[in-house]
């Protein structure tokens, strides 16, 4: 019997002075991803789903959002690569924090994964800056 092993994981974080609920209005919204400065023209294309530019190329997004637990999760697939996401948005103090959990793509070794989410930082001071300044 072949066991599977668990994937690598890189976690992400960022706090807020936001609510949980202007954080998670806020990232529910795919468009507002923007604002973090690597996607480009989002457009809704369903119910859950958004397509965008990427500096790799076209890329679709699924979203699974449940707002009474705070829960962004999504599918992120550009090219050929399925990124697995799964978001959390808790209460701190007056304020809240959100983690994104990235699993590994099948297709990237540890160091691309690592390379590809340095970008993901710079997109997380984008949001936080649309944020705080509400």
């Amino acid at each position: 019997m072949v066991q599977a092993i668990p994937k690598e994981v890189v976690v992400k974080v960022m706090t807020s002075t936001k609510s949980v609920d202007i954080v998670y209005d806020f990232l529910q919204d795919v468009k507002n991803w923007e604002t973090g400065g690597i996607l480009k023209s989002v457009t809704r294309s369903g119910n859950n789903s958004w397509t965008c530019d990427t500096p790799v190329g076209k890329a679709q997004i699924y979203c699974e959002p449940n707002k009474n637990c705070s829960i962004l999760d999504h599918v992120f697939v550009a090219g050929n690569i399925k990124w697995d996401v799964y978001v959390r948005i808790i209460s701190n103090g007056t304020g809240s924090t959100t983690t994104w959990t990235f699993l590994r793509p099948e297709g990237l070794d540890m160091n691309e994964f690592e390379k590809q989410l340095k970008g993901f930082d710079s997109e997380i001071t984008g949001w936080k800056k649309t944020l705080e300044n509400t």
